[in-house]
């Protein structure tokens, strides 16, 4: 231990003579006693120039010694792996429009018909410049079921000119019956004449239903919207399956195998054929 310190005190030693001697030849530099040399001008600033060189890369946290490995002077750009797809969004009305949204898309069919189920049900986010309707008013979208748990299987028939999508109802319905579904604007201008339009938001009403606190809707009100909801995310579907797929001209809708709606859901057309 003790030789480990005597030689800790003899660097330093060593060191603060060093120090002494470069005070002491600077001391006479500035005094004028000793005459620059070329040699101690090319050693200052060559160190001097080493000390701003690394002092830069420490002020900037990056490490000076990537200077030496080729190509790692820039860093390369992260590449989007993603692609465009046109999904249709809905005001909840009937009215809907198309929007340009990108997502890793899925090479096989089926995993891609899953992907579309999605990515209709998803929020409605989208450029502000596709917000603008073919009037030129400002579209106003609303959130659509998202059923894609409830896509049991997909196929095509008639060699790819016929698209069969089979949902499981009971998915279905739990989907409807947990959803909260917005008011449209219909119904907002149809409260308005009994209300004053000067009161605040009421945020429990806002939803069909209300909560279990709240005030109730009837239920003739709540399964007509729901029924409306879900017709809104049919349509919108079957716009962004035919956006997707050219050569596709019918889409097919079958609940649980069955060919006709239930649950009241008489407004949904099981076959749509492409405009």
């Amino acid at each position: 231990m003790n030789t480990h310190l005597q030689k800790i005190k003899e660097q330093l030693r060593k060191l603060s003579e060093i120090v002494k001697i470069l005070i002491i030849r600077f001391y006479k530099i500035g005094t004028g006693e000793t005459k620059l040399t070329r040699d101690f001008i090319f050693l200052f600033a060559s160190w001097f120039s080493l000390l701003i060189f690394f002092s830069f890369f420490i002020l900037a946290e990056q490490n000076p010694f990537r200077l030496l490995v080729p190509f790692q002077l820039y860093s390369y750009p992260s590449l989007d792996h993603r692609e465009p797809i046109v999904i249709y969004i809905s005001n909840g009305e009937g009215e809907q429009i198309p929007i340009h949204r990108k997502v890793l898309k899925q090479e096989e069919t089926e995993a891609f018909i899953y992907q579309l189920v999605g990515e209709v049900g998803s929020p409605p986010y989208f450029d502000s410049v596709e917000a603008l309707a073919k009037d030129g008013k400002l579209f106003s979208p609303k959130k659509l079921l998202d059923i894609r748990f409830a896509l049991k299987q997909t196929w095509f028939v008639e060699n790819g000119n016929k698209l069969v999508i089979d949902w499981n109802v009971q998915i279905l319905q739990d989907v409807m019956e947990k959803y909260r579904l917005p008011r449209t604007k219909s119904d907002e201008t149809g409260d308005t004449e009994d209300e004053n339009p000067n009161a605040p938001v009421d945020t429990i009403t806002y939803y069909t239903g209300g909560t279990e606190t709240g005030p109730k809707e009837s239920e003739e009100v709540i399964q007509k919207r729901r029924s409306l909801a879900m017709e809104s995310t049919i349509r919108a579907l079957n716009a962004s399956l035919f956006e997707n797929f050219k050569d596709l001209k019918t889409i097919e809708h079958k609940f649980s195998g069955e060919g006709s709606p239930v649950y009241h859901w008489d407004s949904i057309s099981p076959l749509a054929i492409r405009p």
